[in-house]
């Protein structure tokens, strides 16, 4: 492991270990930086700001960890272990989703819509999605998935893991056989 990442590492374990006693937004970088034993500059040289830093950890625990290689046939369990790795933080997660406004969902939102487009890119082999539709198909999927997620870690996250993503499978599976039939209808097959 590089200097570079071990270094945002502990920065990253100091913000964890901080929203343990303090609403993210009252967290500052001086916060951040005193806590890790570092100074702000230093802080500085990692993360533009303490929202860059939540988009880092967000983005190296949950999803490059547990989504490394996913396709239609792992997906829920891929899904599962981000909702358990969500659950096993279960303080960060709920502290970091409740208290960034938005911001942190929209991210979340973001990166789900576009691994939604590479999943219709990779279905739509003739190109028969413009990317209007295909915009409009990944932002859906995107916003739904999100936000159960977010619901569910806003409530506590009392279901199981296992539950909402069983849950999310069923639905896709509907909806896929949704799509089916409405594009025999429209083929007039």
């Amino acid at each position: 492991m590089s200097e570079s990442t071990i270094t945002k590492r502990a920065i990253a374990d100091s913000l964890k270990e901080l929203t343990r006693k303090k609403p993210f937004d009252k967290i500052s970088v001086k916060d951040i930086s005193e806590k890790c034993g570092i100074n702000r500059q230093t802080f500085y040289y990692h993360f533009e700001d303490k929202f860059m830093l939540l988009e880092w950890i967000y983005a190296n625990d949950l999803l490059e960890e547990n989504m490394q290689s996913v396709d239609f046939d792992n997906w829920p369990e891929k899904m599962e272990c981000v909702l358990t790795s969500m659950k096993n933080d279960k303080n960060f997660y709920i502290n970091t989703i409740t208290h960034t406004e938005s911001y942190i969902q929209t991210f979340l939102i973001n990166q789900a819509q576009t691994i939604f487009e590479q999943a219709i890119d990779i279905l739509d082999e003739q190109g028969n999605v413009n990317s209007v539709q295909r915009n409009f198909i990944s932002r859906f999927f995107a916003y739904g998935i999100c936000g159960v997620v977010i619901e569910w870690v806003i409530h506590g996250m009392q279901e199981e893991p296992s539950f909402v993503t069983d849950n999310m499978r069923k639905l896709l599976t509907s909806c896929a056989k949704a799509a089916y039939i409405h594009i025999s209808d429209v083929l007039g097959e």
